[in-house]
């Protein structure tokens, strides 16, 4: 009957892929254009179209290279190995076409020369396998080399791919970094952005001091500001989806559960009888990793089970009993088959934490609270008033039955060896413990193989809620009617907001690819048919499609509003701060304070007690003279008025030239290997269509 009830638990998703399976094969040929396939894109770069099997053969290739050496690629492997792979494809029509036409290559001797030889690759050279004695030893990559060759070829084959790829790549980089060396020119100019200097006093009033209700804004204003900036690139909109859904759970009935408590139950006569338990568990169990578990008392919380695992001999089986693992439960049977005795014991203590106390005077403290607690028999009363170990304070300073060496040494002994009742102090790195035996014991401790079985919804269930939300999908044709349906059966109807094309999680369901695909091929107002998402299904409907570029006017209309409230409120500081041109007057005008800046170069673009990132004010600011006051200067956080004390502007002619010549340099390679690369995609006009099949 387990066996039986595995196949209950499948058969309706099998029979329905079969199904399919069985209709593509008669009917696929109706589908095509003239007996020809149409073939399908993954995408697009430089105007070549990137063919869809092309790109799963190389996907396979590499998963296949992972199976190889005894690795099972998960669902989010395959995930990383399909971005590997696409990334790759963009190289080889980017970098790699380039450094192709520029002649670049690697030859034998320079492909053994990275694996063995004086320029091993870091990832050869930083691993331990390679070395002897923290040395790198060429012998062992060779072996290395030869065995992955012999036993693992395709991996191999991958692997030699890569580095090559990889090796000239790097050499390609490293041409072009080159060829970039800073001109004395820069360098000059750097040295002056950092040698000039400039002080100033200033007055500084904050945009945030003008609450956003005092500010009166139209409509006719927010429209203008939008026309004037919705073609900024930091406004332009990603391609997304909007909607709503209904989840339809998929729970185990009282039926389910107890089909699954039967068919568990079947197997105790031979898993009683069973010669080898480890194989019986691989072959009946859910989980197939509980043999030999050592049982404590209270890992099961059931009282009954929990004395009933404790008392049982060995070849008993116990259960079924029903254990909860996280969100999921499970009906388990447990065999004993060996037993283990360990010395315990069960004491009672407070602690008092060093936390720089002078020793000797802790230590009297402690014997000082022992001898009140022998004098007048009230340990857990003193435990409450004076105890630092705040864990313990809720069980009266008890730690419960725990075995011999679990805890630091110097209490451990006192817990084993002290008479029981005894009442000690007893010094620890904690600190010092007055610590009372309550108790010693040489405790059986049971071995337990288990078997458990998933509680599950049957495909019975599966298809009683399936037709619910089918009739769910089929009934409601509009957004109101969907709600409505929703608010009767008193379901949720919940809302994702810019769903991004591609997207595998709405909100806190995962794996949500088929959906995503769906929302993008539905105009608004389509009502899905159920998606199966883990024990659940959904239907949604599309309530708003946003297309790349340009945003409208209503969806970011308020966001619109609050940045020209924003605008709106430099002007209204700035006309405040107009027209005066003593700064301590201006200051005492708006109840502010005149503050200093001393000493800023020219390459900063922060203002001492004021704002970051105000290159612009800064740039005005170095335009004036001694003695100059500024007209107000709008920055990110709020307008300036300045004064200026201080100014110092070196010779060109006195700065070296080569001073800051390694600076730029350096910032100039380190900008390479991403910045060719991104410049290189840019150009290629990438057109990514992986979302419309995963």
């Amino acid at each position: 009957m387990a066996a039986i009830n595995k196949i209950r638990q499948h058969s309706g998703l099998l029979l329905i892929v079969i199904g399919m399976g069985m209709a593509a094969f008669i009917f696929g040929g109706l589908f095509k254009s003239g007996g020809q396939s149409k073939t399908q894109y993954i995408g697009e770069v430089n105007g070549k179209k990137i063919d869809r099997l092309v790109y799963e053969r190389e996907v396979e290739d590499q998963l296949q290279g992972l199976r190889s050496t005894n690795q099972n690629p998960d669902g989010a492997t395959t995930d990383r190995v399909r971005g590997g792979v696409w990334n790759d494809i963009l190289l080889e029509n980017t970098v790699i076409e380039q450094l192709k036409d520029a002649g670049f290559m690697v030859t034998q001797d320079e492909y053994d020369d990275i694996r063995w030889g004086d320029n091993v690759n870091p990832s050869f050279r930083n691993d331990p396998n390679f070395s002897t004695d923290g040395i790198f030893d060429p012998n062992k990559a060779k072996q290395y080399f030869n065995f992955i060759n012999t036993r693992y070829p395709i991996y191999a084959q991958l692997q030699q791919k890569q580095l090559i790829q990889s090796t000239e790549i790097n050499k390609y980089y490293n041409a072009i970094k080159a060829g970039l060396k800073a001109n004395n020119l820069e360098s000059v100019q750097l040295a002056a952005n950092n040698d000039s200097k400039i002080s100033f006093n200033f007055v500084y009033k904050q945009y945030s001091t003008v609450p956003d209700s005092t500010v009166q804004i139209n409509e006719e204003e927010v429209k203008k500001y939008y026309h004037e900036h919705k073609g900024e690139k930091k406004y332009k909109q990603v391609e997304s989806r909007d909607a709503e859904y209904v989840e339809f759970d998929v729970i185990p009935t009282a039926n389910d559960i107890k089909f699954i408590k039967l068919d568990i139950e079947e197997l105790i006569p031979s898993f009683k009888n069973a010669t080898s338990d480890s194989v019986f568990i691989a072959a009946n169990s859910e989980s197939k990793n509980e043999y030999r578990v050592v049982y404590n008392d209270g890992m099961v919380p059931d009282s009954i089970v929990n004395e009933q695992l404790l008392t049982a001999q060995i070849g008993d089986v116990i259960g079924p009993y029903e254990v909860k693992v996280g969100a999921d439960s499970f009906f388990k049977i447990a065999k004993v088959i060996d037993e283990y005795f360990e010395n315990q014991a069960r004491v009672r203590h407070i602690l008092l934490k060093t936390n720089g106390v002078n020793d000797d005077e802790l230590k009297l403290r402690a014997d000082s609270i022992k001898n009140v607690i022998r004098r007048n028999k009230n340990f857990s009363e003193m435990v409450t008033v004076f105890s630092e170990d705040v864990a313990s304070i809720k069980d009266g300073g008890v730690y419960e039955w725990f075995p011999e060496g679990r805890m630091v040494a110097e209490f451990n002994d006192a817990a084993f060896s002290e008479r029981i009742g005894n009442i000690v102090v007893v010094k620890t790195t904690y600190g010092y413990h007055i610590m009372e035996v309550l108790g010693r014991r040489n405790s059986r401790q049971p071995v337990l193989a288990i078997v458990d079985q998933k509680i599950v919804p049957s495909p019975g269930t599966f298809n009683d809620v399936y037709s619910i939300a089918t009739d769910f999908s089929i009934d409601n044709s509009n957004l109101e009617s969907f709600n409505s349906a929703a608010t009767e059966l008193n379901m949720e109807v919940k809302k994702a907001i810019k769903i991004k094309k591609g997207s595998k999680r709405i909100n806190d369901l995962n794996n949500t690819s088929e959906i995503t695909r769906w929302l993008y091929k539905s105009e608004v107002g389509a009502i899905s048919t159920p998606f199966e998402i883990e024990n659940k299904f959904i239907v949604a409907i599309v309530t708003k499609k946003t297309a790349e570029g340009e945003p409208e006017f209503d969806d970011v209309k308020e966001q619109f509003k609050t940045l020209a409230i924003f605008e709106k409120k430099k002007d209204l500081i700035y006309a405040e701060m107009e027209g005066i041109t003593d700064v301590q007057e201006l200051a005492n005008s708006l109840s502010l304070r005149v503050q200093t800046a001393s000493n800023i170069p020219f390459s900063s673009n922060t203002i001492p007690g004021a704002g970051n990132a105000d290159d612009e004010v800064l740039g005005s600011i170095f335009t004036l003279e001694v003695g100059d006051v500024s007209i107000p200067l709008k920055g990110k956080a709020g307008v300036y008025v300045v004064e200026i004390t201080d100014k110092s502007i070196p010779n060109f002619d006195d700065l070296d030239p080569e001073l800051f010549a390694d600076d730029i340099n350096r910032k100039y390679e380190s900008s390479v290997n991403t910045g060719v690369f991104n410049a290189l995609r840019e150009d290629a006009d990438v057109k990514d269509n992986r979302a419309d099949f995963y």
